[in-house]
Protein backbone atom coordinates (compact mmCIF):
# COMPACT_ATOMS: atom_id res chain seq x y z
CA UNK A 1 0.00 0.00 0.00
CA UNK A 2 1.00 3.66 -0.38
CA UNK A 3 2.70 5.55 2.19
CA UNK A 4 0.59 7.43 4.95
CA UNK A 5 0.46 10.97 4.13
CA UNK A 6 2.55 10.87 0.79
CA UNK A 7 0.98 12.71 -2.04
CA UNK A 8 0.34 10.04 -4.80
CA UNK A 9 1.55 11.02 -8.44
CA UNK A 10 -1.07 11.98 -10.84
CA UNK A 11 -0.94 9.43 -14.22
CA UNK A 12 -3.10 11.30 -16.90
CA UNK A 13 -3.52 9.66 -19.69
CA UNK A 14 -5.10 11.72 -23.27
CA UNK A 15 -6.44 9.39 -25.78
CA UNK A 16 -7.84 7.14 -22.83
CA UNK A 17 -10.09 5.30 -25.51
CA UNK A 18 -7.44 3.23 -27.03
CA UNK A 19 -8.70 0.31 -27.32
CA UNK A 20 -5.46 -2.12 -26.05
CA UNK A 21 -3.50 0.61 -25.02
CA UNK A 22 -5.27 1.52 -22.01
CA UNK A 23 -6.52 -1.50 -20.83
CA UNK A 24 -3.36 -3.16 -20.58
CA UNK A 25 -1.62 -0.24 -18.53
CA UNK A 26 -4.10 -0.39 -16.39
CA UNK A 27 -3.46 -3.54 -15.71
CA UNK A 28 0.42 -2.94 -16.09
CA UNK A 29 -0.39 -0.33 -13.33
CA UNK A 30 -1.92 -2.79 -11.14
CA UNK A 31 0.85 -4.86 -11.30
CA UNK A 32 3.44 -2.13 -10.17
CA UNK A 33 4.95 -2.00 -6.64
CA UNK A 34 6.69 1.21 -7.61
CA UNK A 35 3.10 2.68 -8.69
CA UNK A 36 0.83 1.74 -5.67
CA UNK A 37 -1.62 4.28 -4.73
CA UNK A 38 -0.86 6.75 -7.78
CA UNK A 39 -3.95 8.59 -9.17
CA UNK A 40 -4.84 8.04 -12.92
CA UNK A 41 -7.47 10.10 -14.72
CA UNK A 42 -8.65 8.58 -17.94
CA UNK A 43 -9.24 11.78 -20.82
CA UNK A 44 -10.95 11.13 -23.90
CA UNK A 45 -13.24 12.81 -26.08
CA UNK A 46 -15.35 9.74 -26.49
CA UNK A 47 -17.47 9.33 -24.13
CA UNK A 48 -18.53 5.93 -24.97
CA UNK A 49 -14.87 4.45 -24.74
CA UNK A 50 -14.29 6.46 -21.58
CA UNK A 51 -17.17 4.90 -19.85
CA UNK A 52 -16.03 1.37 -20.89
CA UNK A 53 -12.31 1.97 -19.69
CA UNK A 54 -13.50 3.33 -16.31
CA UNK A 55 -15.56 0.19 -15.45
CA UNK A 56 -12.80 -1.81 -16.92
CA UNK A 57 -11.16 0.20 -13.99
CA UNK A 58 -13.16 -0.69 -11.06
CA UNK A 59 -13.17 -4.50 -12.15
CA UNK A 60 -9.31 -4.25 -12.56
CA UNK A 61 -9.58 -2.89 -8.44
CA UNK A 62 -11.96 -4.69 -7.17
CA UNK A 63 -10.64 -7.98 -8.66
CA UNK A 64 -6.85 -7.45 -8.03
CA UNK A 65 -7.13 -5.24 -5.30
CA UNK A 66 -5.32 -2.61 -6.66
CA UNK A 67 -4.07 -0.14 -4.88
CA UNK A 68 -4.99 3.05 -7.36
CA UNK A 69 -7.40 5.34 -8.04
CA UNK A 70 -8.90 6.40 -11.09
CA UNK A 71 -11.18 9.31 -12.23
CA UNK A 72 -12.39 10.43 -15.97
CA UNK A 73 -13.04 13.41 -18.14
CA UNK A 74 -13.98 14.60 -21.67
CA UNK A 75 -12.23 18.01 -20.17
CA UNK A 76 -8.51 18.32 -21.03
CA UNK A 77 -7.94 21.34 -18.81
CA UNK A 78 -9.81 19.12 -15.80
CA UNK A 79 -7.78 15.85 -16.89
CA UNK A 80 -4.63 17.89 -16.79
CA UNK A 81 -4.99 19.71 -13.36
CA UNK A 82 -1.78 18.91 -11.09
CA UNK A 83 -0.76 16.10 -13.37
CA UNK A 84 2.61 15.19 -12.49
CA UNK A 85 3.16 12.62 -15.61
CA UNK A 86 1.07 12.26 -19.05
CA UNK A 87 0.41 9.79 -21.15
CA UNK A 88 -0.43 10.38 -24.92
CA UNK A 89 -1.87 7.70 -27.27
CA UNK A 90 -4.39 9.61 -29.60
CA UNK A 91 -5.58 8.94 -33.34
CA UNK A 92 -6.85 12.00 -35.18
CA UNK A 93 -8.97 11.03 -38.11
CA UNK A 94 -9.81 7.25 -37.72
CA UNK A 95 -12.59 7.66 -39.68
CA UNK A 96 -10.87 8.78 -42.96
CA UNK A 97 -7.54 7.02 -42.76
CA UNK A 98 -7.85 4.67 -44.89
CA UNK A 99 -7.41 7.60 -47.58
CA UNK A 100 -3.00 7.72 -46.56
CA UNK A 101 -3.20 4.83 -47.88
CA UNK A 102 -5.68 4.57 -50.78
CA UNK A 103 -4.78 7.76 -52.38
CA UNK A 104 -0.52 6.58 -52.49
CA UNK A 105 -1.73 3.47 -53.79
CA UNK A 106 -3.51 4.92 -56.61
CA UNK A 107 -0.06 6.99 -57.94
CA UNK A 108 1.34 3.21 -57.30
CA UNK A 109 2.89 3.96 -54.33
CA UNK A 110 2.42 1.14 -51.11
CA UNK A 111 3.18 0.24 -47.37
CA UNK A 112 2.77 -3.10 -45.26
CA UNK A 113 1.90 -0.28 -42.14
CA UNK A 114 1.56 3.65 -43.64
CA UNK A 115 1.78 5.31 -39.75
CA UNK A 116 5.10 6.67 -39.88
CA UNK A 117 6.77 7.63 -42.93
CA UNK A 118 6.52 8.16 -47.08
CA UNK A 119 3.64 9.46 -48.82
CA UNK A 120 1.11 7.22 -45.77
CA UNK A 121 2.76 8.61 -43.08
CA UNK A 122 2.89 12.53 -44.14
CA UNK A 123 -0.67 13.03 -44.05
CA UNK A 124 -1.20 10.77 -40.56
CA UNK A 125 1.64 13.66 -39.52
CA UNK A 126 -0.14 16.62 -41.02
CA UNK A 127 -3.46 15.74 -38.76
CA UNK A 128 -2.01 14.64 -35.96
CA UNK A 129 0.61 17.39 -35.80
CA UNK A 130 -2.07 20.69 -34.67
CA UNK A 131 -3.68 18.59 -32.09
CA UNK A 132 -0.46 17.55 -30.47
CA UNK A 133 0.72 20.85 -30.09
CA UNK A 134 -2.90 22.07 -28.51
CA UNK A 135 -2.46 18.97 -25.80
CA UNK A 136 1.30 20.41 -25.11
CA UNK A 137 -0.03 24.26 -25.18
CA UNK A 138 -2.23 23.24 -22.36
CA UNK A 139 0.24 20.73 -20.70
CA UNK A 140 2.55 23.85 -20.47
CA UNK A 141 0.03 26.08 -19.29
CA UNK A 142 -1.25 23.67 -16.38
CA UNK A 143 1.13 21.01 -15.62
CA UNK A 144 4.40 22.76 -17.12
CA UNK A 145 6.76 20.43 -14.83
CA UNK A 146 5.17 17.20 -15.78
CA UNK A 147 6.73 14.74 -17.82
CA UNK A 148 5.10 13.93 -21.21
CA UNK A 149 5.20 10.49 -22.42
CA UNK A 150 4.58 9.83 -26.10
CA UNK A 151 3.48 6.51 -27.92
CA UNK A 152 1.12 8.23 -30.93
CA UNK A 153 2.97 8.06 -34.47
CA UNK A 154 4.43 9.77 -36.42
CA UNK A 155 6.69 9.32 -33.49
CA UNK A 156 9.78 11.46 -34.82
CA UNK A 157 7.34 14.05 -36.48
CA UNK A 158 5.62 14.26 -33.44
CA UNK A 159 8.20 14.90 -31.56
CA UNK A 160 10.02 17.07 -33.28
CA UNK A 161 7.25 19.81 -33.66
CA UNK A 162 6.44 19.47 -29.85
CA UNK A 163 10.27 20.26 -29.43
CA UNK A 164 10.72 23.47 -31.62
CA UNK A 165 7.60 24.95 -30.06
CA UNK A 166 7.33 24.28 -26.42
CA UNK A 167 9.65 23.35 -23.30
CA UNK A 168 7.42 20.35 -21.64
CA UNK A 169 9.02 17.12 -21.06
CA UNK A 170 8.18 15.15 -23.91
CA UNK A 171 9.85 11.67 -24.49
CA UNK A 172 8.86 9.37 -27.40
CA UNK A 173 8.50 5.70 -26.48
CA UNK A 174 8.23 2.75 -28.68
CA UNK A 175 9.11 -0.84 -28.16
CA UNK A 176 10.57 -1.61 -31.97
CA UNK A 177 14.19 -2.48 -30.69
CA UNK A 178 12.96 -4.70 -27.81
CA UNK A 179 11.21 -6.62 -30.95
CA UNK A 180 14.34 -7.00 -33.02
CA UNK A 181 16.30 -8.48 -29.75
CA UNK A 182 13.69 -11.07 -29.33
CA UNK A 183 13.88 -11.26 -32.99
CA UNK A 184 17.81 -11.71 -32.88
CA UNK A 185 17.76 -13.80 -29.73
CA UNK A 186 15.84 -16.59 -31.92
CA UNK A 187 18.03 -17.11 -34.98
CA UNK A 188 21.29 -16.94 -32.85
CA UNK A 189 19.53 -19.26 -30.51
CA UNK A 190 20.59 -16.81 -27.45
CA UNK A 191 18.54 -15.69 -24.89
CA UNK A 192 17.27 -12.17 -24.92
CA UNK A 193 18.73 -10.71 -21.69
CA UNK A 194 22.38 -11.89 -22.89
CA UNK A 195 21.91 -9.80 -25.63
CA UNK A 196 22.38 -6.05 -25.65
CA UNK A 197 21.91 -3.26 -28.25
CA UNK A 198 23.68 -0.23 -29.24
CA UNK A 199 21.57 1.54 -31.43
CA UNK A 200 20.84 4.65 -33.01
CA UNK A 201 18.58 6.16 -35.95
CA UNK A 202 14.87 7.61 -35.79
CA UNK A 203 11.86 5.60 -34.70
CA UNK A 204 11.16 2.34 -36.61
CA UNK A 205 14.40 3.43 -38.69
CA UNK A 206 17.50 2.57 -36.03
CA UNK A 207 20.80 0.54 -36.85
CA UNK A 208 22.26 -1.18 -34.62
CA UNK A 209 25.97 -0.08 -34.49
CA UNK A 210 27.12 -2.39 -31.47
CA UNK A 211 25.40 -5.64 -30.41
CA UNK A 212 27.19 -7.63 -27.43
CA UNK A 213 26.39 -11.23 -26.59
CA UNK A 214 27.47 -11.75 -23.03
CA UNK A 215 30.31 -8.93 -23.10
CA UNK A 216 31.35 -10.03 -26.43
CA UNK A 217 30.44 -8.72 -30.09
CA UNK A 218 27.57 -10.53 -31.95
CA UNK A 219 28.22 -9.46 -35.39
CA UNK A 220 30.58 -11.74 -36.47
CA UNK A 221 28.06 -15.00 -35.26
CA UNK A 222 25.07 -12.90 -36.88
CA UNK A 223 27.11 -12.55 -40.19
CA UNK A 224 27.72 -16.33 -40.13
CA UNK A 225 24.03 -16.60 -39.37
CA UNK A 226 23.38 -14.86 -42.90
CA UNK A 227 25.60 -16.87 -44.44
CA UNK A 228 24.61 -19.91 -43.21
CA UNK A 229 20.98 -19.10 -44.14
CA UNK A 230 21.45 -17.76 -48.04
CA UNK A 231 22.83 -21.18 -48.99
CA UNK A 232 19.65 -22.42 -49.40
CA UNK A 233 18.59 -22.24 -53.30
CA UNK A 234 15.03 -21.43 -52.72
CA UNK A 235 13.86 -17.77 -51.59
CA UNK A 236 10.71 -18.45 -49.91
CA UNK A 237 12.28 -20.60 -47.63
CA UNK A 238 15.04 -17.92 -46.77
CA UNK A 239 11.99 -15.39 -45.88
CA UNK A 240 10.92 -18.11 -43.77
CA UNK A 241 13.90 -18.30 -41.96
CA UNK A 242 14.43 -14.40 -41.78
CA UNK A 243 11.02 -14.52 -40.24
CA UNK A 244 9.94 -10.97 -41.10
CA UNK A 245 13.76 -9.67 -41.38
CA UNK A 246 14.88 -10.69 -44.93
CA UNK A 247 14.78 -7.08 -45.77
CA UNK A 248 16.95 -5.78 -42.76
CA UNK A 249 19.17 -8.97 -43.37
CA UNK A 250 19.87 -7.33 -47.18
CA UNK A 251 20.75 -3.85 -45.77
CA UNK A 252 22.88 -5.21 -43.31
CA UNK A 253 24.87 -7.03 -46.17
CA UNK A 254 24.72 -3.89 -47.98
CA UNK A 255 25.61 -0.93 -45.41
CA UNK A 256 27.25 -3.58 -42.96
CA UNK A 257 24.92 -2.82 -39.55
CA UNK A 258 21.79 -4.35 -39.26
CA UNK A 259 18.31 -2.37 -38.91
CA UNK A 260 15.66 -2.02 -36.34
CA UNK A 261 12.44 -3.39 -35.88
CA UNK A 262 12.13 -5.34 -38.92
CA UNK A 263 10.88 -5.06 -42.44
CA UNK A 264 7.65 -3.69 -42.38
CA UNK A 265 8.35 -0.51 -40.82
CA UNK A 266 12.12 -0.38 -42.36
CA UNK A 267 11.04 -0.83 -46.12
CA UNK A 268 8.46 2.25 -46.24
CA UNK A 269 11.68 4.05 -45.28
CA UNK A 270 13.66 3.37 -48.76
CA UNK A 271 12.45 3.36 -52.01
CA UNK A 272 13.87 -0.17 -53.17
CA UNK A 273 11.31 -3.17 -51.80
CA UNK A 274 7.75 -1.59 -52.64
CA UNK A 275 7.46 -1.37 -56.05
CA UNK A 276 4.90 -2.80 -58.74
CA UNK A 277 8.53 -4.74 -59.78
CA UNK A 278 8.99 -6.39 -55.93
CA UNK A 279 5.09 -7.41 -56.40
CA UNK A 280 4.01 -4.30 -54.17
CA UNK A 281 6.97 -5.86 -51.68
CA UNK A 282 5.49 -9.51 -51.89
CA UNK A 283 9.10 -10.68 -53.27
CA UNK A 284 10.67 -9.87 -50.05
CA UNK A 285 8.01 -11.61 -47.95
CA UNK A 286 6.19 -7.93 -47.60
CA UNK A 287 2.39 -7.74 -46.75
CA UNK A 288 0.43 -4.76 -47.75
CA UNK A 289 -1.65 -2.84 -44.79
CA UNK A 290 -3.82 -3.46 -43.04
CA UNK A 291 -2.85 -7.04 -43.02
CA UNK A 292 -0.87 -8.06 -39.90
CA UNK A 293 -1.30 -4.34 -38.28
CA UNK A 294 -3.72 -2.52 -35.40
CA UNK A 295 -5.41 -1.30 -38.57
CA UNK A 296 -7.09 -3.83 -39.70
CA UNK A 297 -10.69 -3.91 -39.08
CA UNK A 298 -11.06 -7.75 -38.21
CA UNK A 299 -8.63 -6.87 -35.07
CA UNK A 300 -10.52 -3.86 -34.38
CA UNK A 301 -13.33 -5.76 -33.87
CA UNK A 302 -12.24 -7.94 -31.81
CA UNK A 303 -9.86 -5.40 -29.74
CA UNK A 304 -13.59 -3.56 -29.12
CA UNK A 305 -15.12 -7.13 -28.29
CA UNK A 306 -12.68 -8.07 -25.57
CA UNK A 307 -12.43 -4.21 -24.15
CA UNK A 308 -16.53 -4.79 -23.75
CA UNK A 309 -16.68 -8.16 -22.31
CA UNK A 310 -13.53 -7.26 -19.55
CA UNK A 311 -15.50 -4.17 -18.32
CA UNK A 312 -19.01 -5.49 -18.48
CA UNK A 313 -17.90 -8.93 -16.47
CA UNK A 314 -18.88 -10.98 -19.71
CA UNK A 315 -15.15 -12.76 -19.48
CA UNK A 316 -12.18 -12.61 -17.03
CA UNK A 317 -9.72 -9.89 -17.30
CA UNK A 318 -6.70 -12.99 -16.93
CA UNK A 319 -5.55 -12.80 -19.81
CA UNK A 320 -4.78 -8.71 -19.10
CA UNK A 321 -2.16 -10.00 -16.66
CA UNK A 322 0.03 -11.86 -19.18
CA UNK A 323 3.13 -11.39 -19.43
CA UNK A 324 4.15 -9.39 -22.74
CA UNK A 325 6.31 -6.72 -23.78
CA UNK A 326 4.39 -3.90 -25.28
CA UNK A 327 4.42 -0.12 -25.79
CA UNK A 328 2.33 -0.24 -22.37
CA UNK A 329 4.53 -2.47 -20.54
CA UNK A 330 7.62 -0.07 -21.64
CA UNK A 331 5.15 2.98 -20.28
CA UNK A 332 4.65 1.60 -17.23
CA UNK A 333 8.37 0.74 -16.94
CA UNK A 334 9.94 4.28 -17.76
CA UNK A 335 7.14 5.65 -15.18
CA UNK A 336 8.37 3.58 -12.27
CA UNK A 337 12.31 4.68 -13.25
CA UNK A 338 10.96 8.57 -12.92
CA UNK A 339 8.63 7.67 -9.57
CA UNK A 340 11.21 6.11 -8.34
CA UNK A 341 14.08 7.54 -9.21
CA UNK A 342 16.32 4.91 -10.56
CA UNK A 343 18.63 5.40 -13.23
CA UNK A 344 17.69 2.71 -15.61
CA UNK A 345 18.99 1.63 -18.72
CA UNK A 346 16.38 1.88 -21.76
CA UNK A 347 18.02 0.60 -25.27
CA UNK A 348 15.28 3.51 -27.44
CA UNK A 349 13.75 6.28 -26.46
CA UNK A 350 13.12 9.37 -28.59
CA UNK A 351 14.99 12.89 -27.83
CA UNK A 352 16.71 15.74 -29.56
CA UNK A 353 19.90 14.18 -30.90
CA UNK A 354 22.12 16.49 -28.53
CA UNK A 355 25.51 14.83 -29.90
CA UNK A 356 24.18 11.35 -29.49
CA UNK A 357 24.61 10.90 -33.41
CA UNK A 358 27.30 13.55 -34.28
CA UNK A 359 26.83 13.67 -37.85
CA UNK A 360 23.25 14.53 -37.60
CA UNK A 361 22.07 17.72 -35.89
CA UNK A 362 21.74 18.52 -33.07
CA UNK A 363 18.52 19.75 -32.45
CA UNK A 364 16.62 16.52 -34.52
CA UNK A 365 14.94 13.73 -32.71
CA UNK A 366 16.65 10.62 -32.71
CA UNK A 367 16.10 7.19 -31.12
CA UNK A 368 19.36 6.25 -28.87
CA UNK A 369 19.50 4.46 -26.17
CA UNK A 370 18.97 6.52 -22.65
CA UNK A 371 19.23 6.31 -18.73
CA UNK A 372 16.12 6.98 -17.31
CA UNK A 373 15.60 8.19 -13.45
CA UNK A 374 16.63 10.60 -11.56
CA UNK A 375 18.53 12.44 -13.65
CA UNK A 376 15.29 12.40 -15.78
CA UNK A 377 15.87 11.15 -19.27
CA UNK A 378 19.59 11.44 -20.66
CA UNK A 379 20.13 9.97 -23.89
CA UNK A 380 23.82 7.84 -24.56
CA UNK A 381 26.27 9.18 -26.75
CA UNK A 382 26.58 6.30 -29.42
CA UNK A 383 29.26 7.74 -31.87
CA UNK A 384 28.61 8.56 -35.52
CA UNK A 385 26.69 6.29 -37.95
CA UNK A 386 28.41 4.72 -40.96
CA UNK A 387 28.54 7.96 -43.61
CA UNK A 388 25.68 5.87 -46.40
CA UNK A 389 23.49 5.44 -43.19
CA UNK A 390 23.70 9.30 -42.30
CA UNK A 391 23.01 10.28 -45.23
CA UNK A 392 19.68 8.53 -45.83
CA UNK A 393 18.73 9.86 -42.18
CA UNK A 394 19.86 13.03 -42.75
CA UNK A 395 17.23 13.31 -45.89
CA UNK A 396 14.55 11.92 -43.80
CA UNK A 397 14.83 14.39 -41.16
CA UNK A 398 14.59 16.98 -43.79
CA UNK A 399 11.30 15.42 -44.93
CA UNK A 400 10.12 15.51 -41.36
CA UNK A 401 11.24 18.72 -40.27
CA UNK A 402 9.16 20.27 -43.72
CA UNK A 403 6.46 18.05 -42.64
CA UNK A 404 6.29 19.99 -39.59
CA UNK A 405 6.25 23.32 -41.11
CA UNK A 406 3.71 21.95 -43.17
CA UNK A 407 1.39 21.17 -40.47
CA UNK A 408 1.97 24.08 -38.47
CA UNK A 409 1.68 26.59 -41.38
CA UNK A 410 -0.50 25.11 -44.01
CA UNK A 411 1.70 26.05 -46.71
CA UNK A 412 0.72 23.83 -49.47
CA UNK A 413 4.48 24.32 -50.93
CA UNK A 414 6.26 23.52 -48.19
CA UNK A 415 3.98 20.39 -47.94
CA UNK A 416 4.90 19.55 -51.52
CA UNK A 417 8.66 19.89 -50.90
CA UNK A 418 8.11 17.64 -47.79
CA UNK A 419 6.58 15.09 -50.25
CA UNK A 420 9.56 15.13 -52.92
CA UNK A 421 12.07 15.05 -50.20
CA UNK A 422 10.86 11.60 -49.54
CA UNK A 423 13.36 9.02 -51.62
CA UNK A 424 10.63 6.95 -52.31
CA UNK A 425 8.15 9.39 -54.23
CA UNK A 426 9.39 9.31 -57.69
CA UNK A 427 7.79 12.42 -59.56
CA UNK A 428 7.04 16.18 -58.98
CA UNK A 429 3.42 15.11 -60.83
CA UNK A 430 2.64 12.20 -58.46
CA UNK A 431 3.45 14.01 -55.31
CA UNK A 432 1.23 16.83 -56.78
CA UNK A 433 -1.57 14.92 -57.35
CA UNK A 434 -0.89 12.92 -53.98
CA UNK A 435 -1.30 16.43 -52.07
CA UNK A 436 -4.47 17.87 -53.66
CA UNK A 437 -5.95 14.66 -52.74
CA UNK A 438 -5.11 14.39 -49.11
CA UNK A 439 -6.41 18.23 -48.96
CA UNK A 440 -9.13 17.34 -50.33
CA UNK A 441 -10.43 13.94 -49.09
CA UNK A 442 -9.02 15.07 -45.43
CA UNK A 443 -10.28 18.15 -45.14
CA UNK A 444 -11.94 17.77 -42.17
CA UNK A 445 -8.85 17.13 -40.27
CA UNK A 446 -6.95 19.95 -42.14
CA UNK A 447 -8.28 22.90 -41.72
CA UNK A 448 -4.92 25.16 -42.25
CA UNK A 449 -4.68 23.68 -45.77
CA UNK A 450 -8.28 25.47 -46.45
Amino acid sequence: MSEVGKVAPKITIIGAGSLVFTPHILADIAMSKDLEGVDICLMDIDEERLNLMAKLSDRIISERNADMTVSQSTDRTEALEKADYVVVSISVGTDIEKWDIDIPAKYGYFAPVGDTTGPQGFPRALRHIPVMIDIVKDIQRICPEAFVLNVTNPMTALCTAVRRNSSVNFVGLCVGIYGTKGFLARILNEKPEDINLLAGGINHFTWIKEMLIRGRSGYDQLRKTWEDIIKSQDKGEIIRKCRGHYISFLLFDKFGLFPSPGDSHVAEFVPYFLTAEAEKGASYGLSLYPKGTIYDPKWREQAWSNLVKWATGKSHIDELFRETFTEETLVIRVLESLISKRNDFYEAVNVPNAGAIPGLPDDTVVEVPAVVGNVGVKPVHIGPLPEAIEAILRQQLSHIDLTVEAALTGDRKIALQALLMHPSVRTLEDAEKMLEDFIKHEAKYLPKFK
